[in-house]
């Protein structure tokens, strides 16, 4: 199937991670031209003219980001919003400080990168908005934090709100919310928490980097023009609803 996608540009806020990385590469092979905007240091696979710095809790930052995207390649037709930060920890032992930082990434970061890009989309009469929530943030968190838990559902929240609000016709706005992850996080974890998680998932294992890349890929394609407002599962089964 061609996801028309060819000549696209797409842009990856927090790509510099796992699951970034490798939707990165996935929409590149589709013909996008990908553009990775992140915290840390630039990967080493991605040109220096398609990798910018910002630091998402800050509007300045972000205005500064997305106005040197737009100069560079002229517009923005796809906005991947992936910048996060994870914790783990029991609600009595969290510290207001870390409740902050977590929805200032999380949360306000996302709500950040998404009010910029929506203009220029709407300019361009091409948008689509795809935002990373998670699994922990329809039921809770198990082995993440209250405070992640709580910041991916605001994320939810935030992308059907903001599908309400924006030109269906022209942007759609949809979140993925994986369930765990194969990756540098999840192999941190205790070994008997991943293997608890993993028996109760109905497929049996972690999902891949690859499989949220795929069901990214395709919503941020032409083809996925009737879908908004929508929160695709990535879970392998762990919650059905």
């Amino acid at each position: 199937m061609d996801l028309e996608l060819g000549g696209k540009v797409v842009l990856l806020v927090g790509g510099a991670g796992s699951i970034g990385r490798v939707t990165g590469q996935t929409l590149a092979a589709e013909g996008a031209t990908v553009v990775v905007a992140d915290a840390g240091e630039r990967p080493g696979d991605v040109p220096s003219e398609q990798f910018f710095s910002v630091d998402v809790t800050d509007p300045g930052s972000v205005d500064v980001m997305i106005d040197a995207v737009v100069k560079r390649y002229g517009r923005i037709d796809v906005l991947v919003a992936l910048a996060g930060v994870y914790q783990a920890g029991a609600v009595v032992d969290l510290e207001p400080d870390d409740w902050d930082r977590l929805f200032s990434v999380n949360l306000k970061g996302t709500f950040l990168v998404c009010r910029r890009v929506v203009p220029h989309m709407l300019t361009g009469r091409f948008g689509r908005i795809i935002c990373i929530a998670s699994l922990a943030g329809q039921v809770g968190g198990v082995v993440a934090g209250a405070h992640y838990a709580a910041s991916k559902a605001g994320v939810l929240s935030l992308v059907k709100s903001l599908a309400k609000q924006v030109d269906g016709r022209v942007v759609t706005v949809n979140a993925v919310s994986p369930g765990p992850v194969k990756s540098a996080m999840t192999d941190d974890w205790p070994r008997a928490d991943r293997e608890k998680m993993a028996t109760a998932i109905p497929v049996g294992r972690f999902a891949t980097p690859q499989e949220v890349a795929d069901v990214v890929t395709f919503l941020a394609s032409p083809r996925a023009a009737y879908i908004h407002g929508a929160r695709i599962d990535v879970n392998g089964g762990a919650l059905m609803d």
